[in-house]
């Protein structure tokens, strides 16, 4: 793993920026001089440096080290379980069952997040997700929501997988698909609290 990649690594897991500075002395160097160095940037840290970063940060054990893209993660789906890209669509069934998703799908990946599967159902967020995708969820911890990522959310006993920016007054919900049918929609101040983030869309697994 590069340090640019563990950098990133760290702040997926704690959340805040991380420097090349802060590094050094946990690294032994005396400086940062030597991290801001194109060349230090591109060189491959060991297990052992790896390991005493995620101690410094207070971090679990192996929590950031860098995963084979061909690696497996064993995670929850549930087949009955439906995002409406679209109108909305209802929960029919909590039933689930374990699939392999490979490490490569993912656009971050941590061991200490928790994700699902879901299907998406509708065309609203095409061509980013299409009828029938297996979506990726990395569940909700809290916090703001990122402006213009993907969430999967409930809203009025209903799910959604939608791009979401918030504002102080309101939340608005955007597609991808530019037909002038899907326009932005808008949940005013008073109905944000009907509004439950399940997680983000972190990856999809498409059939062709």
């Amino acid at each position: 793993m590069l340090i640019k990649e563990k950098i990133e690594a760290l702040q997926n897991v704690i959340k805040r920026k991380v420097t090349y500075e802060e590094l050094a002395p946990i690294l032994g160097l005396n400086s940062g001089s030597a991290l801001r160095n194109w060349e230090y940037r591109k060189r491959e840290l060991a297990d052992f440096e790896i390991d005493k970063i995620d101690e410094a940060f207070g971090i679990k054990q192996n929590t950031t080290k860098q995963f084979n893209i061909e690696q497996t993660i064993s995670i929850d789906y549930y087949p009955d379980v439906f995002g409406s890209c679209g109108g909305g669509a209802f929960v029919l069934s909590e039933r689930k069952e374990k699939i392999q998703v490979p490490v490569k799908l993912f656009k971050h990946f941590s061991t200490v997040k928790k994700y699902s599967v879901i299907n998406a159902i509708g065309d609203s967020m095409s061509p980013s997700i299409k009828d029938r995708d297996r979506l990726i969820v990395e569940h909700w911890e809290g916090g703001q929501i990122k402006d213009n990522k993907v969430y999967v959310f409930c809203y009025k006993d209903e799910i959604f997988v939608k791009r979401l920016v918030k504002n102080i007054d309101e939340i608005i919900v955007q597609s991808d698909n530019p037909d002038p049918m899907y326009r932005p929609r808008f949940i005013e101040k008073d109905d944000m609290n009907d509004v439950l983030i399940v997680g983000e869309i972190v990856g999809l697994m498409r059939e062709f």
